[in-house]
């Protein structure tokens, strides 16, 4: 049986989520800025349809679904946060306005996943207990089912890191965008803490977006 999460360990996972929100809404709004301030559509365009471009684009919205497992997270652990609420809808709003710049390259727009692949739904909402942490992702915090650990047609979507398991795309952003080490769960009984760096593992345009928000 998992064990109940005290206030302060929820507050030390409000700080975690609260720091990942922000470097995701600031990847989402420099991929704003970036393509604001190509002034001719033809040129933005050129800049979407190239093998880069692209690339750069997909791996914005797979930052952007990392926000909607925090979504997801939030609602599993029943994190009512204003301030985490106040992020996401910051995230949503730029998001909005960078599907809004893809309009002007239609054929890029549609690469893009659909929302509902996007939206990180809580399996089991009406389980009143709080998820074990070693079934939780370390850094979105959304439970990991035990049918999807077993799966070997979606480990590839998962690593584990000292005992932990953690979604690679919430891993590689944390580990590019956020810090060199990946967290661990306060809420964790064990005191096996995340202390030595795990090296990134590949994730499709997220070397080029990097490089194109620098």
């Amino acid at each position: 049986m998992a064990s109940e999460v005290v206030p302060e360990q929820m507050e030390s996972e409000v700080v975690k989520l609260k720091t990942c929100l922000e470097n995701i809404h600031k990847v989402i709004r420099k991929a704003n800025d970036i393509l604001c301030s190509i002034s001719q559509p033809s040129v933005c365009s050129e800049v979407l349809l190239s093998a880069q471009g692209t690339a750069y684009i997909l791996g914005v919205a797979e930052v952007y679904r990392v926000s909607k497992r925090v979504e997801g997270g939030m609602k599993t652990l029943h994190i009512a946060s204003e301030t985490l609420q106040h992020c996401l809808k910051d995230i949503d709003l730029a998001w909005n306005n960078l599907q809004a710049f893809l309009s002007l390259c239609p054929s890029v727009l549609h690469m893009l996943p659909p929302e509902q692949s996007l939206s990180c739904e809580v399996s089991s909402p009406e389980l009143e207990s709080t998820p074990h942490p070693d079934h939780s992702c370390g850094v979105c915090l959304m439970e990991v089912p035990d049918d999807t650990l077993d799966t070997s047609e979606n480990r590839e979507q998962l690593l584990m890191h000292q005992g932990h398991p953690y979604h690679v795309s919430c891993a590689n952003f944390w580990l590019n965008c956020v810090d060199t080490e990946l967290p661990s769960s306060s809420c964790q009984q064990t005191s096996d803490l995340c202390t030595k760096p795990l090296e990134p593992t590949e994730c499709p345009g997220l070397k080029s977006l990097l490089e194109g928000a620098s």
